[in-house]
């Protein structure tokens, strides 16, 4: 989405209210018929942000959030500027081009570094909505095809996907997992709200912008929906987004290790992961790939005492592991 030539990376709409701009993360008409967690969770910007070429003078961009606090990153390209703190109060962010333009460029080439240095990115707080406030000074350009990565790369889940525990912006293992691929990402993730409606479904079928997928599904479900249930609406999730897909490589990830696993004579766990498995061997195509989610967090203590969520060092391990996966198919 552009708005005033900047680029709104992950975001579908931009809701004008009185005192700022809000982002959906998914059209506003699909969000309100969708779960709760999803109506709550798509307007927190996780994996969005806002990119621009500064063509002239400074970027005044005033932020604030609906409640909370967070950090907003901004990178050159590839390369940290800083961080910013952001709460409940405007918060105006000042943006510069940097002096050493040259050596970021050189740096940028030499490594085959997938954004340009030219191209501004504010990578918003995950957690939390944000308002935009504020757009002002300078002369902004919208970012050229050849600054960003060739690759998308979507990402659907649950809190985890959508980024809990990760600190930064940048430290949650789906964003990580681009990172390391070299890829953008596309962040569907949606704390509480991973409940693989076949509206949400129809919806990632329908987008052309991205080349692989992963798809988490379970750790929202397990408690509050039956295996016959689990089980209808995860088959016409993965195959719905399978057939719309044929060419492309697509990662049904059933649950994380999480506290079930840990509790003698539990079975419901076992029961969904083998739904998951069975609903992708269903689709018999060799681009659409299980992943046990046991073999991407192995270490036990990468999760929080809660025994669901991943600790920031949780989210690291998920992220190599997983990017191993992924780089050896696509």
């Amino acid at each position: 989405m552009v708005y005033k030539n900047i680029c709104f990376h992950n975001v579908a709409e931009i809701i004008e209210t009185e005192d700022g701009m809000l982002m959906t993360r998914i059209p506003d008409g699909l969000r309100v018929i969708l779960n709760e967690g999803v109506q709550t969770r798509a307007l927190m910007p996780a994996g969005c942000e806002m990119r621009f070429n500064l063509r002239d003078g400074e970027a005044r961009i005033i932020l604030k959030l609906t409640e909370g606090e967070g950090v907003a990153e901004v990178f050159q390209g590839n390369f940290q500027v800083g961080q910013y703190f952001i709460d409940e109060k405007p918060a105006e962010m000042v943006v510069g081009k940097p002096a050493n333009l040259s050596e970021l460029r050189m740096l940028s080439a030499k490594n085959n570094l997938p954004f340009c240095p030219e191209l501004t990115r504010i990578i918003l707080p995950y957690r939390y909505p944000v308002k935009i406030a504020g757009i002002n000074g300078g002369e902004f350009g919208q970012p050229e095809k050849r600054q960003v990565p060739e690759k998308r790369y979507l990402a659907y889940g649950s809190s985890i996907t959508h980024g809990q525990n990760g600190v930064l912006p940048t430290g949650t293992y789906a964003m990580r997992t681009a990172q390391m691929l070299g890829a953008d990402l596309l962040n569907m993730g949606f704390g509480s709200g991973a409940h693989c409606e076949r509206q949400m479904a129809d919806y990632i079928a329908s987008r052309k912008d991205w080349d692989f997928a992963s798809l988490e599904m379970g750790i929202n479900m397990v408690t509050g929906f039956d295996a016959d249930e689990f089980k209808n609406r995860v088959e016409y999730f993965v195959a719905k987004i399978a057939e719309s897909h044929p060419g492309k490589y697509i990662f049904c990830i059933d649950m994380f290790p999480f506290y079930m696993d840990f509790t003698e004579g539990e079975t419901k766990n076992e029961i969904f992961r083998e739904i998951v498995k069975k609903a992708v061997f269903a689709v018999n195509s060799r681009r659409v790939i299980h992943i046990d989610g046991r073999d991407i967090l192995k270490d036990a203590s990468g999760l929080m005492t809660d025994l669901v969520h991943p600790s920031p060092s949780g989210m690291q391990e998920m992220a190599t592991n997983l990017s191993n996966i992924i780089r050896n198919c696509v």
